[in-house]
């Protein structure tokens, strides 16, 4: 049976936050706590470049987030995520000439496209995180989820491969194993733009096709929804940090400096501010205070932003053309708190742009204020992935999954392909179908259990 609660937990470039949540009588989440540890110069880019410090980061955020309940922690529940440019996510179709265009199509023909896709990937690739399918169809007809029983000669397969490297994903799972969350019994781990559009986005955006920029303070992550599956996703080596050291260049001042700035005067539309406005930062030992204008602060920033939005323009249009996209862009992360970094990147990309943030019940009014902000949609989206399995049939009951040495589980393919065996439902297949959800591949798969 599922643990009553679930820990979140968002492994980022300069703070690993979490969000602790359960299911309520009613089926609604609800957040317990929350809590952030600093992790700069620990994790790089959405990668982990020290593990001692890093793992004691998540144990001390695990500490801060489950303080206040009772019981032992391996009466919880972890989902972490994976993030860094080494993510990548292969658009894959493939095609099988059926023996008998008469016969409808079974359950084993899909079984088997579907590993033959599988297999096509690993040889490239031993590393895959999740494997998601898109649809099939039989010769021309219009791409279904559910195929069988169709006739024809072809049968078509749409799938997306998220693949890590290798050693990236070693890393993750050697810090974890290092820090308090070994001592949790089940966890699992899921590459990080799925859990983000799970928080902040709706079934009619991602229908009417959306993007979804996540902006870290080491990556970017973008993902774009059509017709309410997920096209297309990418991570970028760009993030706040370049803000921050173009502004210590720019004005002259130290990285410290650089950071307070951005994040108490900063502003990605320069033509708002006024020239005459100035701002003050302490000087060193004891020195004059330092004034520094914020006109040419916010011209800094504008710069770099332009440039992401760039960015966000060239990989939108690698799978639609971005004013296709009639729910335009969310934004999330901690970036997206920058002040009027939407308008900004509304007023360059032509795109109608939102913030994006989690709309989930907390214990209290004042906690409902912090959760609900663009930089813990991940984590709030970590902690609601986990608790999708609501929406599979009773039948299904999780077998525990021990933290041995190979770390979390993540929710993909098997890397050696197996012959179907007798039906029984377990932890893997629900961690398949909760891809199927957050994909918003929920068209009718009782048939699968």
């Amino acid at each position: 049976m599922r643990n009553e609660f679930v820990i979140g937990v968002d492994l980022g470039s300069s703070f690993v936050r979490a969000a602790l949540g359960k299911q309520n009588t009613e089926g609604n989440i609800e957040i317990l706590s929350i809590a952030k540890v600093p992790t700069l110069g620990h994790v790089s880019n959405g990668e982990i470049i020290n593990i001692n410090k890093t793992a004691q980061a998540v144990t001390d955020v695990l500490k801060s987030t489950t303080s206040g309940i009772t019981g032992k922690l391996q009466d919880l529940s972890y989902v972490s995520n994976i993030t860094g440019a080494h993510i990548k996510v292969h658009p894959f179709t493939i095609q099988h000439v059926r023996e008998n265009p008469r016969n409808p199509v079974s359950e084993k023909e899909i079984y088997d496209i579907t590993q033959k896709a599988k297999k096509s990937i690993y040889e490239n690739n031993h590393c895959v995180l999740h494997t998601l399918t898109l649809g099939f169809k039989v010769d021309q007809s219009k791409e279904t989820l559910d195929p069988i029983g169709m006739v024809g000669t072809i049968l078509y397969g749409d799938f997306l491969f998220v693949t890590a490297d290798e050693e990236k994903l070693d890393t993750l799972k050697q810090t974890i194993k290092s820090s308090e969350l070994a001592s949790i019994a089940e966890g699992i781990t899921f590459f990080s733009q799925l859990a983000t559009g799970i928080a902040v986005l709706s079934e009619e955006e991602k229908n009417a096709g959306v993007a979804i920029v996540d902006l870290g303070s080491g990556t970017t992550e973008i993902s774009v929804y059509q017709n309410n599956r997920l096209r297309h996703s990418k991570v970028l080596p760009w993030g706040g940090d370049l803000i921050t050291e173009d502004i210590a260049t720019g004005l002259n001042i130290s990285i410290e400096h650089a950071e307070a700035l951005k994040t108490k005067y900063g502003s990605s539309l320069s033509k708002e501010i006024d020239v005459k406005e100035i701002v003050l930062i302490p000087g060193i030992a004891g020195r004059k205070p330092t004034p520094i204008s914020a006109k040419n602060l916010a011209i800094i920033i504008e710069e770099r932003v332009r440039e992401l939005s760039a960015a966000i323009w060239v990989e939108i249009g690698k799978i639609a053309e971005p004013e296709s996209l009639k729910a335009g862009l969310v934004l999330v992360g901690g970036g997206a708190q920058l002040p009027d970094i939407a308008e900004s990147i509304q007023k360059i990309t032509g795109i109608e742009t939102r913030i994006g943030e989690p709309n989930e019940r907390a214990i209290s009014i004042a906690l409902e204020e912090e959760v609900n902000s663009p930089e813990y949609a991940s984590a709030v989206g970590l902690v609601k992935i986990f608790f999708q399995q609501i929406e599979i049939p009773n039948e299904l009951e999780m077998e525990e999954v021990s933290n041995s040495e190979s770390g979390p589980t993540t929710p993909s393919s098997s890397n050696e392909p197996s012959k179907p065996k007798e039906p029984k439902v377990n932890f893997k297949k629900f961690l398949d179908r909760v891809v199927e959800v957050v994909m918003g591949n929920d068209e009718d798969v009782s048939k699968e259990w």
